[in-house]
């Protein structure tokens, strides 16, 4: 193989990370500066020595092959990221559908709630004025009874003092009434 071949191969394992199964091995490339060649990974001798590095002493099959794993392992790697994402959509979506669904329910349960303190409401102003009118009915009956008391103790108070007579006590009735 030609220096720009092993340089090439190289390259390839280290972009494809390759070269971190081989950083026990030294292997050579050119340096783009003035086309050199250094050692990569600063191990033992490399090309720089005059010979070729160990890292690009693998045949072009042995790569392809390691190649082929590294392809083999990404595209599992791959397929089980997208299973991964898949359960995980599938999954937001059934949270989504269960949060949607509370929300109808809760909104229905909101619905019918409103409704029953509006009756309620409604229930509590009328017997509000109902409490009000017998309050106000109450009041009445007490001044009449009040009156009906004095004018009661009034004629009692007369028949003691010996002055009552049948006119009075119909007067008294009539205020009564």
């Amino acid at each position: 193989m030609q220096r720009d071949d092993i340089a090439t191969l190289v390259c390839q394992c280290h972009t494809l990370g390759a070269a971190a199964d081989f950083a026990h091995e030294p292997s050579s490339y050119p340096s783009t500066a003035d086309g050199s060649w250094g050692t990569y990974g600063g191990h033992g001798t490399g090309a720089g020595a005059g010979g070729v590095g160990a890292g690009a002493s693998m045949g072009t099959g042995e790569l392809e092959q390691h190649q082929a794993a590294r392809d083999e392992r990404k595209a599992r790697r791959q397929a089980s990221n997208r299973e991964s994402a898949r359960r995980a959509r599938a999954r937001r979506r059934g949270q989504l559908d269960e949060l949607s669904s509370r929300v109808a329910a809760l909104r229905a349960a909101n619905a019918r709630l409103a409704v029953e303190l509006n009756r309620v409401a409604a229930a509590l102003a009328r017997e509000a004025r109902e409490n009000a009118r017998l309050s106000a009915e109450a009041g009445a009956l007490r001044e009449r009874l009040a009156v009906a008391e004095a004018a009661a103790a009034a004629a009692v108070d007369r028949e003691a003092s010996g002055k009552g007579d049948a006119g009075d006590e119909a007067a008294a009735e009539a205020t009564v009434d």
